[in-house]
């Protein structure tokens, strides 16, 4: 519609300029130079051309093919005689500029517009085909879009309907186009990866306390038993409740141990990560140890770099680092040199706690870690077997690697935290 008003704003521009044109050959010499240009107009006039026609006051049309009509300055529309350039059978569709040359003379020029018209229709015919076309594709696009969009919510839905039914390692299909439905599997994969790990960690909690205290407990019922059928005296009975009490606490100890190390692999405990000074907890807890390494006559060394941070759990990188330590002391004699190091290599943070004692036999390294787990030699020290157990997975949840080296002669423990450790 803006090119047709564009164009008809330029047509009558042109036949008004040509109208002033002739006016002016009036106004300069009269009928004679008037008649003379108009002359000169049509002999030089092609198909389409503007048409012309002079008049006097009463009406007698002195030149021209326009048809006589009431006499009045401005603009109208009227038919004519085909020039040429119209449909057949159809005649010119003029649009006519009047204008009033003197008081016995008047000036009509006008050009066909049919075109325009025409025009105008084509225009029409597009717009309704394209807007047809475009109402096409759009149903078109929308039924086939919404076709793949079902197919893939039915997709989720099966996978879905498969986890109810119990197979829980079932995960959504992902296209990696990147969009809303790809996002929302993306987001549910992991939901259900982190369930996984809560069932993991719950089986093995359930695990754990089915059969790994199931062995004390019954040594503390056969410890009962005896105290009731042996005991003789008030004394041998206080004497056993006291052993039950004590063995009673290394259960619960034990208990807590295991709890305590399912929630760290749970993962639940990332969301309390904070930027934490690991240079001074270390320092901290040798010194605190030194009195102690004194007492059991280990010779106690750190090297600490300072200002190292990371980003984790205070207390369970503390309980860590307090383990290792225990763990050193526990399982070396006495006079054994005990050393512990903080250093930042290459943008990560090694961490070592190392001993001259006898060691671990290089087949035993790897199960160290296991719940439970002791080796041969220290079979008859103190101690649960969960401390290395805490050891890894505090380092796991900080995302460390932890290795158990030959400290040629003695153990070292090296861990690696990043200095953004756990922040996922």
């Amino acid at each position: 519609m803006n090119v047709k008003a564009a164009l008809d704003r330029q047509e009558r521009a042109r036949i008004q300029s040509d109208a002033l044109a002739l006016k002016g050959e009036f106004d300069n010499g009269g009928i004679p130079d008037l008649m003379a240009a108009i002359h000169e107009r049509e002999q030089n006039r092609l198909a389409g051309g503007l048409n012309y026609s002079l008049f006097r006051s009463n009406g007698v049309r002195l030149v021209g093919r326009l048809p006589p009509f009431k006499l009045r300055e401005g603009w109208r529309h009227m038919n004519g005689p085909p020039d040429g350039d119209e449909p057949p059978g159809q005649l010119e569709h003029l649009l006519v500029y009047s204008i009033r040359l003197s008081p016995k003379f008047w000036l009509m020029v006008g050009d066909d517009i049919g075109l325009l018209s025409r025009l105008d229709n084509t225009f029409l015919q597009m717009f309704i085909i394209g807007l047809a076309l475009a109402v096409t594709l759009a149903v078109g696009g929308g039924i086939a879009v919404s076709a793949g969009f079902l197919r893939r919510i039915d997709a989720i839905t099966r996978t879905a309907e498969a986890i109810i039914e119990g197979d829980i390692g079932q995960r959504i299909v992902l296209r990696g186009s990147g969009d809303d439905l790809d996002r929302l599997a993306a987001s549910l994969n992991h939901m259900l990866d982190r369930i996984g790990v809560l069932m993991d960690a719950l089986r093995n909690v359930s695990t754990a306390v089915a059969h790994d205290l199931r062995t004390p407990l019954g040594h503390l019922r056969q410890q009962l038993e005896d105290a009731r059928s042996r005991a003789r005296s008030t004394g041998e009975y206080a004497e056993a409740v006291d052993s039950a009490i004590a063995k009673t606490d290394s259960i619960l100890e034990t208990f807590s141990a295991i709890l305590r190390i399912a929630q760290i692999e749970s993962g639940s405990r990332k969301a309390g990560f904070r930027r934490i000074n690991l240079s001074e907890i270390v320092a901290s807890l040798v010194q605190s140890y030194g009195p102690t390494a004194e007492e059991q006559k280990r010779v106690l060394a750190a090297s600490i770099a300072p200002g190292i941070t990371i980003d984790g759990d205070r207390e369970l990188i503390n309980q860590l680092v307090v383990n290792l330590l225990d763990n050193a002391m526990r399982h070396t004699p006495a006079g054994t040199p005990i050393t512990v190091s903080l250093v930042e290599e290459s943008g990560a943070v090694a961490l070592e706690v190392a001993d001259k004692g006898p060691g671990v036999p290089e087949a035993e390294r790897e199960r160290i870690f296991e719940r439970f787990y002791r080796c041969e030699a220290s079979r008859t020290t103190p101690g649960s077997g969960l401390g290395l157990s805490l050891v890894s997975a505090v380092s796991g949840l900080h995302r460390g690697a932890i290795q158990v080296l030959d400290n040629m002669p003695g153990l070292k423990f090296r861990i690696e935290f990043l200095r953004t450790a756990g922040a996922a």
